[in-house]
């Protein structure tokens, strides 16, 4: 028995095992009411990636996908959704980390469209899997019903995302939601970052991927195991074909071929549902019709159309392309047909295997494809679609074989941890090529800061913190392969900080600090034994030297510390001790005054930055304030009291932090005021009248005349209470009914505080 005999019935039996277990008992929801399933879906450029035994990563997925959505329970109660990411854009163009699309949103089960989006999906970016489970909390109705998302990828977060944290997105919208994660052939590294984020599962090949997708979904909506019935018509130069060919259905997931029996012309089987290829072989001739999927509650009636075609001519160029570049691949003699389409293969694959591919029409034409980063024997084909869904190969093009070309870098050999070093490199550039530092030794496809050689030659790469023995590395994103490596050894860099053992607390505090001053690096005061991380008053390297600190209010042990955002959580890499002492707070005022009135506030304090003096009410939230003075600006200082009586408080405060805290108090009292007028109460248009005002003379404070009931604020002729006692008041030239009002300008509209009726005559 050969190797490939071998392997083909290990994954047979494989997935025979696996099927037996997930296609169990139950339906859809199984603890009543809805279920809401999303699944997501990889499409990043490293599906194309094959498996051990030559199949690619998106195929397979695709396979046991399309298994998985045909098999699903037809349940009113279970909604399925998809999302993609990847597919739109290439990993280094912009917005790359930005590429996830909900393609279909959770309501009902929309199977059929859920396998032609699958089936159809073309990898081409990057992975942002902590950007689409963001997105993915959105897609979620908040209402009742389990929840669950299926995650598929071959890869680890390539945007810099923050999985654990992109769970807090369903949170904070009451989600609870069931995250699993099904790996397709990932290293240890990736494996790793995935710990503590949902249930994660590796899959090596088709049979584990199976499995790992049945489980997942089991408890809310388990596969059907029932056999559903296939029919077959053949047509050749566009009359029936009843007798003489072969049908077989084949699995694309691995499963064993049926052979579909004769009635009339009518060819028919029961197979489970799931993704197949169709082979028809004739007395002379063999075809294979792809793309084929088998569902609950479909038709599956399919029309195959065997007659010999003269073939479409394909030509590639360049005869010999860059592994990993792109050839042009021209067409001719081709037939009509709106979703006819052209793929690149090994010569040795079978025929539904395709690579990159894209839609072709008309008669002819050309299109630019990717060539995988292998020196394999490739070929490019035309598949030209049938009306039922299926595809058969009509042209083929010569074979023709990538070579890969060579990549070198070059940089210094030393720099300093944490800082910057500028990398020139000479290889491919084709898309997905990056430059990478990682330590001595790591994995192959281990990466951490990058630049991709199509942004920039030099580029420029943030250095790790840690010194050690590190390499540069020339990668390619969607072959994972090291094209180009550079030794660099990073030495330690000195941080330290100098500032005084001591300092009051809520004052302002200057820190020299020695350091490499790297973008990011900043300095803080923290807690003493605060998490790695923590910070609060802080000011950047890049800014001063040295810099001030707004120390906390509240005194006792703390830690200055050297940090840089270039690590996460934020390392600490200096620290000196600091204690905080308390200091000495008073206020001195009147414990009682009247409404409206001003007072003077003598204090005591270390009238730090932003220390202010405001009166509030007796008991109100910390950080509240009405009027208020800066203790920087006078003492004593003078408020304003407010208007209406009651007990109340004068507070020394800070906003040396949120919410501003009370760091001392004294009552106060505020009692009504007395207002009145010994006035006449008529007087002629024009004339003047004397008015003599009993009131507390405030700052601010008239009398006025207006037009009875006329707005509080409004005012005509005027004087204020400070100029005299009785004042003089002009009459308005118009007679009618008035109104003499006591007002005060210190509040807006400024309000009445005391009226009486006066008429105006001729």
């Amino acid at each position: 028995m050969t190797m490939e005999n071998r392997i083909t019935r290990a994954l047979r039996a494989l997935r025979f095992l696996a099927l037996t277990t997930l296609l169990g008992s139950g339906v859809a929801g199984a603890q009543g009411g809805p279920a809401y399933v999303e699944l997501i879906l990889d499409a990043s450029g490293s599906m194309f990636t094959r498996l051990e035994g030559g199949q690619t990563r998106i195929a397979a997925a695709q396979a046991v996908l399309t298994d998985l959505i045909g098999r699903l329970p037809a349940d009113p109660n279970l909604n399925v959704g998809l999302r993609l990411y990847g597919a739109r854009t290439t990993a280094s163009e912009s917005g790359a980390c930005e590429d996830s699309v909900l393609t279909l949103p959770m309501q009902g089960l929309d199977r059929a469209t859920l396998l032609q989006t699958v089936n159809q999906t073309r990898p081409k970016g990057a992975t942002p899997i902590a950007y689409s489970l963001t997105q993915a909390a959105n897609d979620f109705p908040t209402g009742a019903g389990r929840k669950l998302i299926v995650l598929v990828t071959d890869g680890q977060e390539s945007c810099r995302g923050d999985l654990k944290a992109a769970l807090a997105a369903f949170k904070s919208r009451g989600i609870e939601v069931d995250l699993r994660i099904i790996g397709i052939d990932l290293d240890a590294r990736a494996q790793a970052s995935f710990a503590g984020v949902g249930t994660f599962v590796n899959a090596r090949s088709v049979p584990e991927l199976a499995s790992a997708l049945g489980t997942a979904v089991q408890a809310v909506a388990p596969p059907t195991q029932t056999l559903v019935p296939v029919t077959v018509t053949l047509t050749s130069g566009g009359q029936p074909l009843a007798s003489g060919p072969t049908v077989t259905f084949t699995g694309s997931a691995g499963a064993a071929g049926t052979l579909l029996n004769n009635s009339g012309g009518i060819y028919g089987a029961n197979v489970l549902p799931g993704a197949y290829t169709a082979t028809v072989k004739t007395a002379t001739d063999t075809q294979t019709f792809g793309g084929l999927s088998v569902s609950v509650g479909a038709a599956n009636t399919f029309t195959f159309d065997v007659t010999p075609t003269s073939g479409v001519t394909l030509t590639v160029t360049p005869g010999a392309p860059i592994a990993g570049g792109k050839v042009t691949v021209a067409f001719s003699g081709a037939p009509t047909g709106a979703k006819n389409w052209i793929t690149i293969a090994r010569k040795t694959d079978a025929d539904p295997v395709y690579l990159d591919w894209a839609y072709v029409q008309g008669a002819s034409g050309s299109l630019d494809l990717n060539v995988p980063d292998d020196e394999s024997v490739y070929e490019a084909r035309y598949h030209l679609a049938n009306p039922d869904g299926s595809t058969r190969i009509i042209g083929r093009s010569a074979p023709f074989t990538p070579k890969r070309q060579g990549a070198s870098l070059s940089a210094p050999g030393t720099a300093q941890a944490g800082g910057k070093i500028e990398v020139r490199w000479q290889g491919p550039n084709n898309d997905g090529d990056y430059v990478t530092i990682v330590p001595k030794g790591a994995e192959v496809g281990v990466y951490t800061d990058y630049f991709y050689t199509r942004a920039a030659n030099p580029g420029t790469l943030s250095l790790p913190l840690t010194p050690g023995d590190y390499e540069l590395r020339y990668n390619n994103d969607k072959s994972v392969r090291t094209l180009a490596t550079l030794p660099l050894k990073l030495s330690s860099a000195t941080y330290k900080l100098e500032a005084p053992a001591t300092a009051v607390a809520g004052s302002e505090l200057q820190v020299r600090w020695t350091g490499p001053n790297n973008d990011g690096d900043y300095v803080t005061i923290v807690p003493k034994g605060a998490p790695v991380g923590q910070y609060t008053s802080y000011f950047y390297t890049r800014d001063a030297n040295p810099g001030t600190l707004k120390t906390p209010a509240a005194p006792g042990d703390y830690e200055l510390r050297y940090s840089s955002e270039h690590g996460s959580p934020n390392p600490t890499l200096a620290s000196v001790p600091l204690k905080l002492t308390g200091t000495t707070y008073t206020l001195s005022a009147p414990a009682t005054t009247s409404a409206g009135s001003e007072i003077q506030v003598k204090w005591t304090g270390p009238n730090n930055p932003g220390d202010y003096v405001t009166i509030v009410k007796a008991g109100a939230p910390v950080g509240t304030y009405t009027t208020y003075f800066y203790t920087k600006d006078a003492n004593p200082g003078r408020l304003k009291v407010p208007f209406e009586p009651g007990d109340y408080e004068l507070r020394y405060s800070t906003e040396g932090q949120s919410p501003n805290p009370t760091l001392a108090t004294v009552p106060l009292t505020i009692k009504s005021s007395t207002y009145s007028f010994t006035a006449p109460r008529q007087g002629k248009a024009g004339s003047t009248i004397q008015i003599k005002w009993t009131g507390p003379n405030n700052p601010g404070e008239y009398v006025t005349i207006v037009k009875k009931g006329a707005p509080v604020g409004s005012y005509l002729n005027y004087t204020y209470t400070r100029d005299g006692n009785p004042v003089t008041l002009r009459l308005p030239d118009e007679p009618g009914e008035y109104e003499l009002r006591y007002s005060t300008e210190a509040a807006s509209p400024n309000p009445t505080l005391y009226s009486q009726p006066f008429t105006v005559t001729k």
